[in-house]
């Protein structure tokens, strides 16, 4: 049974002597994936962006008719530019983001018990590297079309299926359902305490932001160490419960596994 303190006690041990290299593969991994935030405003206004003054000339002077025609076309130019822009973005997560994520969650899991190289950030692009694809487009859009409902599912299903990277990350050959099933396993009666997790860290949060955004960033270490021993909690039960092996998340993948080809 996991608490917060044991978890967070166990992520400054993982991080003691480590922390500036932890940090250094936490900031690249957060640039990378675009989980970056430095709270800047700066091109923010609305007001600002994309705005055309056609003026009340130029609409009076149309045509009735084609003015009706292009009440009717703007906003589907605009929805189409929408779903292309999310299209692009899910092409995007799903070839480099979600696979950057894989191996950072390899290197803090590792990191655990030894000192990883930096490479393993990118581990993910390797012999493996479209079995990963496939994993996490498995989760990802399912987590997307959930949120297309509405937001709460999404939140809830992306809890669901938080430790899919986690779970490729130690074999990368596990087939997508798989991995979301297991996620699902080991996610079940314990995404509340996660979402207090999550939580447990705003005020760290805030403090970062008094130094106009970039104290976060040295937070990020260890929330990433933190969840990465609430993976190693929960792998623990899923063994314990009998819904998995060691073979099935630990096998002979051959070069994923050696960092030395780095």
């Amino acid at each position: 049974m996991w608490t917060r303190k044991l978890l967070k006690d166990n992520a400054k041990q993982a991080l003691r002597g480590r922390y500036w290299r932890v940090f250094l593969v936490c900031l690249v991994g957060a640039l990378l994936t675009g989980q970056l935030n430095t709270g800047s405003s700066a091109g923010s206004d609305p007001s600002a962006i994309g705005t055309v003054d056609l003026g009340p000339v130029a609409i009076n002077t149309v045509n009735p008719a084609i003015q009706r025609l292009l009440y009717l076309l703007l906003p589907l130019g605009l929805l189409l530019t929408v779903l292309l822009l999310l299209a692009l973005f899910l092409v995007v997560q799903a070839l480099f983001m979600s696979i950057v994520r894989v191996g950072w969650c390899r290197y803090m899991n590792l990191n655990r018990s030894e000192e990883p190289l930096f490479l393993t950030l990118f581990s993910g692009f390797g012999p493996n590297y479209w079995s990963l694809v496939r994993g996490c487009f498995y989760s990802d859009i399912r987590i997307f079309l959930y949120t297309l409902l509405l937001i709460v599912p999404g939140i809830i299903k992306g809890y669901e299926y938080r430790f899919v990277p986690y779970l490729l990350a130690e074999n990368p050959q596990l087939a997508p359902a798989r991995a979301a099933e297991l996620s699902s396993i080991m996610s079940d009666g314990e995404k509340w305490r996660m979402f207090v997790l999550d939580l447990s860290f705003i005020g760290w949060r805030l403090l970062g932001a008094l130094l106009f955004g970039v104290g976060t960033l040295f937070v990020i270490p260890y929330y990433e160490a933190t969840f990465a021993e609430l993976y190693a909690a929960m792998r623990a039960k899923l063994m314990a419960s009998g819904y998995s092996t060691e073979a099935e998340l630990r096998p002979d993948a051959g070069p994923f596994y050696g960092d030395s080809s780095f």
